[in-house]
């Protein structure tokens, strides 16, 4: 990962780390492929903070687009660094985030067609509920489309 958007110590969200688990990869034994799934977590700092105690949207999109175009670099079961563009993240804010908040963030591979890499991604917290018991919260979702360079195998 690079010193970029969402991983420099400096950024107002930041994804500290990632790991992969990648799906089964055609009939062949590999790996990678539709069922690939990245898993991040990332800290959403007060430089974050867009109305008293919550952070921005556009914080939560960042993360989103950065965990689109990771799980993509992973489809073809290793880790290509920059192998693709995101063409297109559609991104549903659905629980505001507060300042301070440690989440998990998840991306799967839905679908791949050629250099096409369709990808779901979720961010999510963990909170006990009204009856005691652990549940898991989604803040937001998202649908995006990256785009492999050419030379991607």
């Amino acid at each position: 990962m690079g010193a970029d958007l969402c991983h420099s110590i400096h950024s107002p969200v930041r994804i500290t780390h990632y790991a992969i688990t990648y799906g089964p990869y055609g009939s062949g034994g590999g790996r990678g492929g539709v069922g690939t799934v990245l898993t991040g977590l990332c800290h959403f700092t007060e430089r974050a903070e867009s109305h008293r105690g919550l952070c921005h949207g556009g914080s939560m999109t960042s993360v989103m687009d950065d965990v689109v175009g990771w799980t993509a670099f992973h489809v073809t079961g290793r880790c290509i660094p920059w192998s693709g563009y995101t063409a297109q993240v559609n991104v549903a804010l659905r629980r505001p985030v507060n300042v301070g908040s440690y989440l998990t963030i998840r991306g799967t591979v839905v679908k791949w067609e050629g250099r096409k890499v369709w990808i779901h991604s979720k961010l999510l917290s963990r909170e006990d509920g009204d009856d005691g018991k652990d549940e898991e919260y989604v803040h937001c979702t998202a649908e995006g489309l990256v785009i492999l360079m050419k030379d991607v195998r």
